[in-house]
């Protein structure tokens, strides 16, 4: 709490706000009093002068020639009706400073003798005296006839009245600085909270994020600093989050790519093993000189034979597999679809009847971009894997249509279904079908058409069941035709 922006800030005002309202009062309190003594004072100036021309006017020319103490008499009997009227208290003393008659409260005995000091110097002086609910006023002045000193005269006033009421409007003044004070706080506290909440908020957000929660819902209804920032956040946190799951995909693709890699060194070790096993141990027997079986190493022979081939087979889709996943770019051109089906659908149908398989077309003019020789590999492949795994005697259809931004290639052939297992994993590397009427699969076949079809920006698809269809679709451009052929 203590190191909250929110804390600082009202530390901070706060101070800000009792230092000012200290020194305005302060400042208030001063100009009130100086006030007060400044009227004070007129107001005993104006006693002075009246007192002096009541003394003047009262005053006969003979008394001015009495001895000290029965002029003091003479001075007290003609002010005593003057100063009693006027709430006054008075003191008259000798031109030595002897007090001869006094009504002022020895209270301010100290005030009187102060300023008796500065009228024997001929000085006319006002001495204030503070008390709780009171100011007491001392006027001390001489009284002179030409250069002769006739006595000293201090006059004494009460300005409780004044002091209480100037102190009564001090007062509401510090209480209206009070309640303006707590009204800024107030108002300040509101106003800071309402601009540090997004921030409050926004701190609960970022620590959300470092626990790994990014479901982050922020009402911005500001469109000052606060409100960019908080915006601002929020697409850093979406960045981030799809940073995140950026990073995640392609962890789990190195992962994947890391675990096919190792499946796919393993069956290709396996792939190879299997040939030269047959091949080794066949070329052991026949260089044994004691073999005389003819027979036998005629058998022996053909077998080394197809099991070279075989091998040589193996290797050659390795590399056709090898040049896929690198993705080697090589030269494309305009291909005439019909044309190239028909004849690698001829080429296929000598295969074919061997198995007494037919092959019939049903083809559509279209033309695609892409690498002729890869298309024609496509094509061979799919029909040689359906001719192997289709029933003796039954029919493969060919079908190619022409779409509005394609070209669809469907190979249909009667079989078995594909197992399961088989079938969700049917175009990754060495996977195998079951019931072939030829032995020998490396497995390699579909996975390379998946990758010719890939990097012709195609799909590939096979719909399995009683009738196997291979569903291809290229993006294709205008033909010259449409122009149908069955064959």
């Amino acid at each position: 709490m203590k190191n909250s922006v929110r804390f600082k800030f009202m530390l901070g005002l706060s101070i800000i706000f009792i230092v000012a309202a200290v020194v305005l009062n302060l400042l208030i309190r001063q100009v009130f009093e100086n006030n007060l003594e400044n009227s004070i004072k007129s107001s005993m100036k104006d006693t002075m002068k009246s007192s002096r021309e009541y003394i003047k006017y009262n005053m006969l020319p003979k008394d001015l020639y009495m001895e000290e103490e029965a002029l003091c008499e003479k001075l007290w009997s003609i002010l005593n009706g003057y100063i009693f009227t006027r709430n006054y208290e008075m003191e008259i003393r000798t031109p030595s400073g002897k007090i001869k008659a006094n009504t002022i409260s020895s209270d301010f005995t100290g005030l009187t003798d102060r300023g008796t000091k500065e009228a024997l110097k001929g000085k006319a002086v006002i001495n204030l005296q503070y008390s709780k609910d009171n100011v007491q006023a001392v006027l001390s002045y001489p009284l002179y006839d030409g250069n002769r000193c006739l006595g000293i005269l201090n006059i004494s006033k009460s300005f409780s009245d004044s002091y209480i009421e100037n102190k009564r409007i001090i007062n509401i003044i510090t209480l209206i600085e009070l309640f303006v004070f707590i009204f800024v706080f107030t108002a300040s506290y509101l106003f800071t909270s309402r601009i540090v909440q997004p921030i409050i908020t926004l701190t609960k957000q970022i620590k959300k994020i470092e626990e790994g929660d990014y479901e982050i819902n922020l009402n911005i209804r500001n469109n000052d600093e606060i409100g960019i920032l908080l915006k601002e956040f929020i697409n850093m946190k979406e960045k981030i989050r799809n940073q995140i799951e950026t990073i995640s995909m392609e962890k789990d693709k190195v992962l994947n790519l890391e675990k096919g890699r190792r499946e796919f060194f393993n069956n290709v070790t396996h792939e190879l093993k299997t040939p030269l096993t047959a091949i080794s141990g066949y070329a052991q027997i026949l260089s044994d000189k004691n073999v005389k079986d003819e027979e036998f190493k005629t058998r022996a022979i053909q077998r080394i034979y197809l099991e070279s081939e075989r091998l040589h087979k193996l290797v050659i889709n390795l590399i056709n597999a090898s040049k896929e996943i690198d993705f080697q770019e090589e030269h494309k051109e305009s291909i005439e679809m019909k044309t190239l089906l028909n004849d690698v659908c001829i080429d296929m149908a000598s295969k074919a009847e061997k198995y007494s398989i037919h092959i019939l077309t049903n083809l559509e003019q279209g033309f695609i971009f892409g690498q002729e020789n890869k298309i024609r590999q496509l094509i061979i492949n799919l029909l040689d894997n359906a001719i192997k795994y289709s029933f003796s005697g039954e029919n493969i259809n060919v079908n190619a249509f022409k779409g509005n931004d394609h070209y669809k290639i469907e190979i249909l052939n009667k079989g078995n279904p594909i197992p399961e297992r088989t079938y969700s994993s049917i175009f990754e590397p060495f996977v195998k079908g079951i019931n072939s009427i030829e032995g020998g699969s490396s497995g390699l076949g579909l996975y390379i058409c998946s990758e010719i079809v890939k990097e012709h920006n195609g799909e590939i698809h096979i719909e399995n069941g009683n009738i196997i269809k291979v569903i291809i679709k290229i993006p294709s451009f205008s033909s010259g035709g449409n122009n149908l052929e069955t064959t």
